[in-house]
């Protein structure tokens, strides 16, 4: 069946040889995701821009001028809380968990949330690469916390920038900051393929108490390049939920997991 399927290709391309532009790598088909991060690649597809990356159904692009822009293609969160809900400290299964989706969220705890964004990256000629970013928020009283994973999938050595844990006050308008934690991933590839920060148990904290009877969400996304390329690639947005209850004891809580816009 194979070589059937060859020799009708190669016919076709005989008869209409196809240009350099019409050209285009699709996602591996051994790699997850789900309908969000499909139809975001083919938007990519169909757009060519310079540099590209869907983290779910989000397309972040960067034209030649360095513009970066994101917009959403399609709406794809699961809340996947009946995986994990309840038991605390979970199990390693971030290899597993969400691999059939886009992006999901679960709650842990009243304290504890998580969040996974399965990735693909690429240019103007298709993807070159894919990747997981996950999130867990942790509060320590009224002190949000984050620990942070990348995992490589496949395609090039994955060289991270800047990562970011953004704190939000929830506002009419443009949302408050309650704190900035930047942090920088090691590099991820297939000799080397999980990239902890600040490291398996620890987390990162703010260095204020967050408090009030405000509500308050976390904005988490960076940017990366890739091993023999000179494009910068940039991960959207990602959120664990939304908390609030900061001024009660036993102080702040989530309230909403999966996050919702």
């Amino acid at each position: 069946m194979a070589a059937v399927v060859l020799l009708v290709t190669a016919g076709l391309a005989a008869a209409s040889p196809a240009s350099a532009a019409d050209e285009w790598t699709e996602l591996d088909s051994t790699y997850g995701g789900g309908v969000g991060l499909a139809a975001c690649v083919a938007q990519a597809e169909n757009e060519r821009p310079t540099s590209w990356t869907c983290l779910g159904g989000e397309l972040t692009t960067a034209d030649a001028s360095g513009q970066v822009t994101s917009r959403t293609i399609a709406e794809d969160f699961a809340d996947t809380t009946a995986d994990g809900g309840g038991v605390g400290v979970l199990a390693d299964d971030y290899d597993s968990w969400c691999e059939s989706g886009s992006v999901c969220g679960r709650r842990i705890s009243d304290y504890i949330a998580e969040v996974k964004g399965n990735g693909a990256y690429g240019n103007s000629q298709g993807v070159i690469g894919a990747f997981d970013f996950i999130v867990r928020q942790a509060f320590n009283g009224q002190r949000p916390r984050w620990r942070n994973l990348l995992i490589w999938d496949y395609g090039p050595t994955i060289i991270p920038q800047e990562f970011t844990n953004n704190c939000r006050i929830n506002q009419t308008g443009t949302d408050g900051y309650c704190g900035q934690n930047p942090f920088y991933f090691g590099n991820v590839s297939s000799a080397s393929w999980r990239s902890w920060r600040p490291s398996e148990t620890g987390y990162y904290s703010n260095s204020s108490l967050t408090s009030g009877s405000g509500r308050y969400h976390d904005d988490h996304y960076g940017s990366f390049m890739a091993s023999g390329y000179s494009l910068i690639f940039y991960a959207s947005t990602i959120h664990t939920g939304r908390w609030d209850r900061c001024n009660a004891s036993p102080y702040c809580r989530s309230y909403q997991v999966p996050w919702s816009p």
